[in-house]
């Protein structure tokens, strides 16, 4: 079986089970004013990064099919060894 990304989300109020997916689509945020300037995707064997987030849509796939979909606030995620952790104040799922 192939490697596969482990994404945690932390929020101050809301837990989400640990998600096992091969691919996530994140919103990022323009460095300079914070605002939303498009999306970012991850994949199996990123390298390691940090991300500021925008408010904005979350997806996750398996082999292309959406298995997670959620809206998220501002924050960050940081990319390391096949794990993704995305810390924001709010998780909308879909």
């Amino acid at each position: 079986m192939k490697d596969l990304l482990s994404v945690k989300f932390f929020t101050v109020d809301h837990q989400i089970p640990v998600i096992e997916c091969d691919g996530i689509r994140l919103p990022i945020a323009d460095k300079l004013n914070g605002e939303f300037s498009g999306y970012y995707g991850i994949r199996t064997g990123h390298t390691k990064a940090v991300f500021a987030l925008a408010e904005g849509g979350v997806t996750a796939t398996v082999n292309g099919e959406k298995i997670f979909s959620a809206n998220i606030s501002n924050g960050f995620a940081i990319v390391e060894n096949n794990e993704v952790t995305i810390t924001v104040d709010k998780v909308t799922e879909e």
